[in-house]
């Protein structure tokens, strides 16, 4: 084999090293790309939850239309004024209330804001290798802005935490017919326990659904968190694991979402507190 021969061939084998750690680094950005995606979802799932726990909180009973029919054919035989628009709505359902415009669109406005956070942050991988060859520039960027997002997520959990959905409307409203209950001496002993036994029951499933409300919130919380973590050491030590080191960590990822599904009420205080006690130790100086 002559001198050109040989120089050829190491060319070659160069040319072909060096496409096999192109496709390598394509490969670990992409896994990179769909750790973040999870991330962001999930985070994404946890605001959500969040603003349905408030819709919950404000929102009337469901009733059937022959109890609504009933209600209304009651407060209508009691009502001595004149209908109007704008007191029909409370004959039929007294038991809605109207939230202030501003303050509803101001929620809805923090909302998306959040939701939009947690968008950019997962688009800022779409381009990875924009500003070189590997992208390490733009991932090791991201490091600081995903810190500040796992702490806000760790924050909202805290709130969620200490103050656990309560759904007023509907508990005023039961709370309203047990005090009507109690109060009316015209019905016999008999109707009197059915009715409490009646109220006994709805006032156990509003209880479950605040639990239920709070449960899922939290799952989604404290699952956004871990994944926030794994994406963390990811992007940290980008340049130091392997494509398989990333393709595991989100096969992970996968398995924690699903295994969080089916979380305990313990399990999930216990994973917060170690959530939000991960919160007040990066909170220190």
């Amino acid at each position: 084999m002559n001198f050109y021969r040989v120089k050829k061939e190491c060319s070659r084998g160069c040319f072909l090293a060096m496409l096999a750690l192109l496709a390598g680094c394509a490969q670990k950005a992409d896994a990179l790309k769909l750790s973040a995606h999870q991330f962001s979802v999930e985070a994404q799932q946890a605001i959500s939850a969040l603003d349905d726990a408030r819709t919950a909180q404000f929102s009337a009973p469901v009733r059937s239309l022959d109890a609504q029919q009933a209600i209304f054919s009651a407060n209508l035989a009691q009502f001595t004024g004149t209908l109007t628009a704008d007191n029909l709505p409370i004959l039929i359902n007294p038991d809605a209330i109207t939230i202030d415009p501003a303050e509803n669109a101001r929620w809805q406005g923090e909302m998306a804001n959040l939701r939009n956070q947690y968008q950019s942050f997962a688009a800022i991988f779409t381009d990875i290798g924009a500003d070189d060859i590997f992208g390490a520039g733009t991932i090791k960027a991201s490091a600081p802005l995903l810190q500040k997002l796992r702490t806000q997520l760790a924050s909202l959990a805290q709130t969620l935490g200490t103050s656990p959905p309560a759904f007023l409307v509907r508990r005023d409203a039961l709370i309203a017919r047990i005090n009507k209950i109690h109060s009316d001496t015209s019905i016999s002993a008999t109707d009197r326990s059915s009715q409490i036994k009646d109220w006994w029951q709805q006032w156990q499933t509003l209880a479950g659904d605040e639990k239920t409300t709070w449960q899922n919130a939290m799952r989604h919380f404290i699952t956004a968190s871990q994944l926030g973590s794994k994406l963390q050491t990811q992007i940290e030590n980008y340049d130091k694991i392997t494509s398989q080191t990333m393709l595991t960590g989100i096969d992970k990822g996968l398995r924690l979402v699903a295994q969080n599904r089916n979380l305990s009420e313990s399990q999930i205080k216990q994973k917060a507190g170690t959530m939000i006690d991960d919160l007040v130790k990066q909170a220190r100086p």
